[in-house]
């Protein structure tokens, strides 16, 4: 049986704060982002991934991980 999103633990900004400034993964419910994590707030995490900045709502954040 597969895990879903609504069975893993939500993730948190303070769990997230030691990767700030740093290159992460970021996997979502649809893709896998690649990039510099800048930010982390109650709500959304952002990344710059190449020159482009993303923006994702916390709750469709699967996991992170230093790249």
């Amino acid at each position: 049986m597969a895990l879903t999103l609504m069975d893993l633990p939500p993730l948190t900004p303070r769990e997230l704060r030691p990767m700030l400034g740093r290159p992460v993964n970021v996997q979502t419910v649809e893709q896998t982002l690649e990039g510099t994590l800048l930010s982390c707030v109650q709500r959304s995490v952002w990344v710059v991934v190449d020159d482009t900045d993303v923006v994702v709502r916390l709750d469709e954040v699967v996991s992170v991980r230093p790249a």
